[in-house]
């Protein structure tokens, strides 16, 4: 039948494209997707392609477990184009802190994993007290789970964002923050984050635009339905 040997032609045509590929396509070039604390330099050197390496020789899942060591990378997906380049889409560690503990500093991301200091760019994130700067671990005690999930709800919301400064955690009142004019100590508890951060939001454009921050020590927003402050 005419279409059967359609279906064979086509067929034949992919396996001898296959083949040519195989023999004559050698891996050219390396591109990643646009990234933030990685340099593409990093990248290429950790990747460490073989010169004229055929794409079915290429080991990708090795490529991508010598990327994936670069501190700031969390996962690479390797895929070569049918012109032979290479194409990393790599994912990167966010910071959401910055640890500081006396005079030593280190980023942490979401996932506890602590990151070296960057000359630049410099991510802009509160200042986290309580934890070593150094050390193979990764943060994930309980105390550090509920500051995560802290930060992460705040890093979704700017004006959460920017209007924090400091954190720390306390047994009794949990998530305990710095606003960044004044000072003034917030209170967040130990859950329910997203509200609390929507309550604070709305207590500041409400109260404190109109009292002024200056007449505040301190904001508790660790009850649902109230906020309890300490007035100078």
């Amino acid at each position: 039948m005419p279409w059967i040997t359609a279906i064979l032609m086509v067929v034949g045509l992919a396996v001898l494209a296959a083949m040519y590929w195989n023999r004559n396509v050698t891996v050219q070039d390396l591109e990643v997707n646009e990234l933030r604390y990685t340099t593409y330099e990093e990248v290429k050197q950790a990747a460490a392609i073989p010169p004229e390496v055929k794409p079915d020789s290429l080991d990708l899942s090795g490529v991508s477990m010598r990327v994936e060591k670069l501190n700031y990378v969390k996962s690479v997906v390797p895929y070569v184009e049918p012109n032979g380049t290479l194409r990393l889409s790599i994912k990167e560690r966010i910071p959401v802190a910055l640890l500081v503990h006396g005079k030593d500093r280190a980023y942490v991301d979401a996932e506890g994993v602590r990151l070296p200091i960057l000359d630049k760019p410099s991510p802009d994130v509160p200042l986290l007290y309580g934890y070593r700067t150094s050390g193979s671990d990764t943060l994930n005690g309980e105390s550090f789970k509920q500051l995560s999930q802290f930060l992460v709800q705040a890093q979704a919301d700017p004006f959460s964002w920017t209007t924090l400064s400091e954190l720390a955690y306390d047994k009794m009142d949990g998530v305990v923050a710095l606003s960044h004019e004044n000072g003034v100590k917030l209170i967040f508890g130990h859950n329910n984050f997203e509200l609390k951060l929507e309550n604070w939001k709305a207590f500041y454009h409400q109260v404190i635009k109109t009292k002024g921050i200056d007449a505040m020590r301190q904001v508790d927003l660790r009850f649902t339905n109230q906020v309890v402050t300490r007035e100078i």
